[in-house]
């Protein structure tokens, strides 16, 4: 292949092959799947989900360049004087082409996942019957209700239990060189677009969906000396606080 194509055009050739794709999401560098479970719980409530293993990962769909168009925001008003005279004024703004949106990369995925339950679980209700507070048009015979609730600690995590089998969805996009604040404004864009494009987000397994989808920005690596682990360890930590994924791939 040539030294000379560029870097997204390279994936796309790249991840033709859906064992390089798994690569991307389970790279032998990465035994305990931390770039899995980051994707996870950047759209599923990690408050809910607590991921013990990650026991396999299927693609079931992949699409590359996958446009994605932007909402129109349409602004209007009405006026109108009274008694005698009515008059229309309406206002309306419309860009003239609304911006779309490239997703480089988009996967349907399938998570099987050993997961402890979390957060407290409601272990009981009672009700005790107290009269109504006396007032205007209150009867004596009328009561209300006040209920307790008791919660109790989640089971604790039984490996043996079956897998959870979590869809997600993953978006990656490309960047041919490390510019942070590019790299920052395009994903946001895009995930903003998709959003607004996607249906409200479901709840699958007993996990609670945050987002309609993960994202990956994927970046040229460049060399394996330590400043350069250093600097892709920090580029990483700097996207996980906007809920995204950063990924450093050799140039094809």
């Amino acid at each position: 292949m040539s030294a000379t194509i560029p870097f997204a055009d390279g994936l796309m050739l790249r991840y033709l092959q859906p064992e390089n794709v798994k690569t991307l999401l389970l790279p032998a560098t990465d035994p305990e799947h931390e770039r899995v479970r980051s994707l996870l719980v950047s759209a599923y409530d990690p408050s809910f989900l607590d991921i013990r293993s990650v026991e396999s990962v299927d693609v079931v769909h992949r699409e590359f360049q996958t446009a994605v168009h932007a909402s129109i925001a349409v602004h209007g008003s009405w006026d109108k004087s009274v008694p005698m005279t009515e008059q229309a004024r309406a206002t309306v703004e419309i860009p003239a082409t609304p911006p779309v949106y490239w997703i480089d990369m988009s996967l349907e995925t399938v998570i099987a996942v050993k997961a402890a339950p979390a957060g407290s679980v409601l272990a009981s209700v009672d009700a005790e019957a107290w009269a109504a507070a006396d007032g205007a048009g209150a009867r004596r015979d009328e009561f209300e209700r006040r209920y307790q609730l008791e919660y109790a600690d989640p089971p604790s995590f039984d490996p043996a239990a079956p897998a959870r089998r979590l869809p997600l969805r993953v978006s990656t996009l490309f960047f041919d060189r490390l510019d942070l604040a590019d790299a920052l404004r395009r994903l946001s864009q895009a995930k903003r677009a998709v959003d607004a494009a996607s249906p409200q987000p479901e709840v699958h397994d007993g996990g609670t969906m945050l987002a309609s989808s993960a994202w990956l920005a994927v970046f040229p690596a460049t060399t394996t000396d330590e400043p350069s682990q250093m600097t892709e360890q920090l580029v990483g930590d700097l996207l996980a606080t906007q809920g995204f994924v950063a990924a450093f791939e050799t140039a094809p």
